[in-house]
């Protein structure tokens, strides 16, 4: 990556364990984080890596973020939870209402845990690898810390541009994990062009005006993924907020920190052993996949790969090679948090 310097894992983590330990962090708390921002950036998802640090300060420093939550767990009906996460960061909450569903789907088959009160929970797929990772097929979504989709047809923001994910276990070391916007990208994406100097595509964002625009740091407002992806911001909205007792996004008022005005989220899993033996299962996942990738090429040389597995293979390049963090955002976090405390750990990379 032009413009760019590479950092190890482990450097990143030591960074963002020195940015958030003067916040006074449960343990088990700073540790979701940090292994979520370093694991996303390991992925190659940059958005919702490492440039995501600066926001969680902010939110820490107002009052927004809880840095030392007391999550609690409530059954409601069946299969059906509910996580109250107290202003947790949304990494530990998620995290945690994941195990708890995992936990309850071995009960039962399949559980769905709703959680409010919570924050922006980073990269949905991270849960879903969790539910992948149990033998379970697993769902994820979210409403957002900010209202920034225009409606399909739309040139003001009205929706959160929320992710939804899936996770599925195949049976090797990368599970197919459907992760994406209901934007056409994410905003993070959005800013990491930006940060990388690149132009981002028509389509992708407006100016505060509501003009089309090509700079990603003119964007105020998300363009929808189509209609298809403005209808699933709605329903995203919908199942994260009046579904969990809250209302819909666009009438929450993100700068008071309670339970009214909290991030919700929706997981689910299903324990694949209900329906069918995993191995089974996993068996013909794979001949499905490869059944896919025998698909004729538009391109001769066009690589073609199931959900999550670029980033499975990005994860593992970059484990063994580095991270790269373009020099833009480097320099941003310097001015954020002070060029002495940065420079000790990206200059040496």
């Amino acid at each position: 990556m032009a413009n760019s310097l590479t950092v190890s894992a482990h450097t990143l983590r030591a960074f963002l364990n020195t940015v958030l330990d003067p916040h006074g962090l449960l343990p088990a708390v700073e540790q979701a984080v940090v292994e979520h921002l370093v694991r996303a950036n390991l992925r190659g998802v940059d958005s919702h890596g490492l440039q995501q640090i600066m926001g969680y300060d902010r939110s820490l420093r107002s009052g927004r973020i809880n840095p030392r939550p007391q999550i609690t767990i409530h059954p409601r009906r069946g299969a059906i939870l509910e996580v109250q996460a107290d202003g947790s960061p949304g990494q530990y909450a998620a995290q945690v209402a994941m195990e708890t569903a995992i936990a309850q789907a071995r009960e039962t088959g399949i559980a769905l845990v709703g959680i409010t009160h919570s924050n922006h929970f980073g990269m949905a797929g991270y849960y879903v690898q969790q539910a992948a990772a149990a033998g379970m097929i697993g769902f994820a979504t979210s409403d957002t810390n900010v209202v920034d989709l225009a409606p399909y047809g739309g040139k003001s923001a009205k929706l959160g541009n929320n992710p939804m994910a899936w996770g599925l276990p195949t049976g090797t070391e990368i599970p197919l994990v459907l992760d994406m916007a209901t934007g056409a990208v994410s905003g993070g994406k959005i800013k990491h062009f930006a940060y990388q100097g690149i132009s981002i595509p028509e389509g992708w964002g407006l100016t505060p005006e509501g003009t089309v625009t090509q700079d990603g740091n003119e964007v105020a407002v998300n363009l929808a993924a189509s209609y298809k992806g403005s209808g699933l911001a709605l329903i995203a909205d919908l199942l994260c907020g009046p579904l969990l007792g809250t209302a819909a996004a666009m009438f929450k008022q993100k700068s008071i920190p309670d339970a009214a005005n909290g991030t919700g989220h929706l997981l689910g899993v299903v324990d694949i052993s209900a329906w069918t033996d995993l191995d089974r299962f996993t068996a013909r996942v794979q001949a499905a996949i490869a059944e896919l990738k025998a698909t004729p090429r538009l391109e001769a040389n066009q690589p073609l790969y199931y959900p999550g597995e670029l980033e499975g293979l990005t994860e593992q390049v970059r484990s063994r090679s580095g991270i790269p963090v373009p020099v833009k955002l480097v320099e941003t976090l310097a001015d954020y948090f002070g060029a002495d405390r940065v420079q000790e750990f990206f200059d040496a990379g």
